[in-house]
């Protein structure tokens, strides 16, 4: 039976956060979800008869629920499975409902009426009305209904989606999509049936079932993009998404649901590919929903159930994993194309390491590997796109800032020097650019900040010189923005703690302004959104700890202040997570090392506080492994070995 979801609320809802204003949910998922992948039936065949071929719920989790065989809707409040209403509807073969924020449901009625395709029931009088001019010879197999109260219809034997505006009864019908015959070009649909109307972004999201892919198209335009393609699908039916836009797809003849995150698609449920009635078996499924918690809902057509598959929500805290045999700060930490971890150079007490080692995730340890050939800390490292990983300058014992760059080869474990940089730099910045150079930015040389700038091509190993920054500049940040050109922010130079920033345009190879900061900082954090923004926090600005955090946005060039952080800190760690969010940990709070941590949300703008780590730390690394797991690394000051996972 459903479960008595009052117990585990208050658990799940700190890590869920739903999307309000609209009837249906779009849960904010852990970047980390999983669903238990054995089902439980809440309802079945006794119900629902034999044709129950889709299911709605509503952000009060109440369940909606056709039922062919018996030509009604069932209505069965949250939490309880004891019938709520039953609304008679002499239903015949309704493929699809929506229910509307109204209090009215729209129901597929092309069997059932004389007078309309689709029907509007009043919930609180039951009453049946007629949508106007929706009265020809074609299925809606699936309907949406936008907060404009626009319904959309996918009429699956026309190969195309249509629309109709709810607020004038006299409105025209409209073509959204696809030309009324099919095909499997970009302007074409063959056989459509489930739809999602991302509301956000104005994308309506089509499973185009003949043709085994997800289309997407932008409202206005009738050119699609593929999402999902026919490798991988077999007639996907029902499409639903999260609030950070990830789909999830029915992929009905495969017998399977799937999921998108950061990495692409996997396969949730029904993973063997393979028809049948156990809790972990699907039979042709055909639709799918979440509710406010984040479950997940299948209509299982062929097995005559609807089946709830619930997320795992785990209490998800900071662990201690095995101490690195080298106390670090100012180190790097690089996660390897085999999962492991390297960790490179740093310093303790007036001490400059030239030692590595790797961090093994399945047991925990760490072991040594290669040493490099020059002690250093206040370096870069850059994993290539042969899997090597690049270190470049840093600085040592001798008080020197080195123009020293280096090669790590996993498969050998081996260091082996590679083309000096021209300039000899640390608190530079490094990125990996589209064409898979290395950009190195400014840093201190010597005690000056440098506005140079250099190329690093892997195919030769040698170094080029580029464009300079407008400014010289260190402490700074670098962000490789989605159309291939690279964000510097911040830093400081001659003494001055700047709010500029700049573009480095990588076709040409130069630089020009863009926006300024609202705050000037150094010693900062710049991580790209999923939406391309770049999120800036905190730094240190002239005797002062900042916890004010800011939006730069691509399109207009224009920073926006957004949400402030709970705490002042500097010299901490951002990771953006798969799920879109953004965790923060550690950091200088007005000269002293820190054990918080933080979660952004670009959704809400947005913090909340989480779990504290084990040992406060700040001039650490923060890295996501291939598990999804977050592990944290040495740091000043208490236990400089130590590390940690989340």
């Amino acid at each position: 039976m459903l479960l008595n979801e009052s117990k585990v609320r208050l658990l799940i809802l700190l890590s869920i956060v739903q999307v309000r204003g609209y009837s249906y949910n779009r849960p904010s998922l852990p970047f980390d979800s999983e669903w238990n992948p054995n089902g439980t039936t809440i309802l079945n065949g006794s119900m629902l008869g034999l044709n129950s071929l889709d299911l709605f719920i509503d952000q009060n989790n109440t369940i909606y629920a056709s039922s062919d065989q018996y030509g009604r809707i069932l209505i069965f409040l949250q939490g309880n499975l004891s019938l709520n209403q039953n609304i008679s509807l002499h239903l015949i073969n309704s493929s699809s409902l929506f229910v509307a924020d109204e209090q009215k449901i729209y129901v597929d009625a092309f069997y059932s009426s004389n007078t309309s395709i689709v029907n509007e029931i009043e919930l609180n009088s039951s009453k049946v009305n007629s949508i106007s001019r929706m009265n020809f010879c074609h299925q809606c197999v699936d309907i949406f209904v936008s907060e404009n109260r626009t319904l959309y219809c996918s009429l699956s034997e026309q190969h195309q989606v249509i629309s109709k505006s709810l607020v004038n009864q006299w409105n025209y019908l409209l073509t959204v999509v696809g030309t009324g015959n099919e095909g499997s070009t970009s302007t074409t649909l063959r056989n459509p049936r489930g739809i999602f109307l991302d509301e956000t972004y104005s994308t309506l999201f089509v499973a185009d079932c003949g043709n085994n892919r997800i289309q997407s198209f932008k409202l206005g335009s009738f050119l699609g993009q593929t999402i999902l393609i026919n490798q991988t699908l077999n007639c996907p039916s029902g499409i639903a998404l999260d609030n950070q836009g990830y789909l999830f797809v029915v992929d009905s003849n495969n017998h399977r649901i799937l999921g998108q995150n950061s990495n692409g698609f996997c396969c949730l449920i029904g993973c063997s590919q393979s028809a049948g009635s156990n809790p972990n078996q699907l039979n042709f499924p055909s639709n799918l929903q979440f509710d406010s918690f984040g479950n997940l809902f299948v209509v299982d057509e062929q097995n005559h159930r609807i089946q709830k598959f619930s997320l795992i929500v785990s209490l998800r805290q900071w662990n201690l994993t095995g101490n690195m045999n080298v106390a670090r700060t100012y180190h790097t930490a690089s996660v390897l194309t085999n999962g492991n971890v390297l960790v490179t150079g740093g310093s303790r007490s007036g001490i400059y390491h030239n030692s590595a080692e790797l961090y093994d995730p399945l047991t925990g340890n760490w072991a040594m590997t290669g040493s490099m050939s020059a002690a250093r800390h206040q370096h870069t490292a850059s994993i290539l796109s042969n899997g090597k990983v690049l270190i470049t300058g840093g600085y040592n014992s001798d008080n020197i800032s080195l123009n020293i760059a280096e090669l790590y080869d996993p498969l050998t474990a081996n260091w082996t020097i590679t083309g000096n940089m021209s300039a000899g730099r640390r608190y530079h910045t490094a990125s990996i650019l589209s064409d898979g150079k290395v950009l190195v930015t400014g840093g201190l040389n010597i005690s000056n900040s440098i506005n140079i700038v250099e190329l690093y091509d892997l195919s030769t190993g040698n170094w080029s010189i580029t464009g300079n920054m407008i400014s010289g500049r260190t402490y700074h940040t670098a962000s490789v923005l989605p159309n291939g050109n690279v964000l510097v922010t911040g830093g400081l130079h001659s003494g001055t703690y700047l709010n500029s920033a700049e573009l480095y345009h990588s076709s040409i190879g130069t630089w020009t302004g863009t926006g300024n900061m609202n705050v000037s900082r150094t010693y900062h954090t710049a991580s790209i959104l999923s939406n391309g923004k770049v999120l800036v926090t905190g730094g240190y600005n002239n005797g002062t700890y900042l916890s004010s955090v800011e939006l730069y946005d691509p399109s207009s060039e224009k920073w926006s202040m957004t949400g402030s952080m709970n705490s002042l800190r500097a010299y901490h760690t951002a990771l953006t997570l798969p799920n879109g969010k953004v965790i923060v940990a550690g950091g200088l709070n007005n000269s002293s090392s820190i054990n918080s941590a933080e979660l952004y949300d670009p959704s809400t703008g947005t913090w909340t506080i989480i779990g504290n780590m084990n040992v406060p730390r700040s001039y650490h690394t923060a890295s996501i492994l291939l598990n999804k797991t977050i592990l944290v690394a040495g740091g000043c000051c208490s236990a400089p070995n130590s590390t940690e996972l989340y």
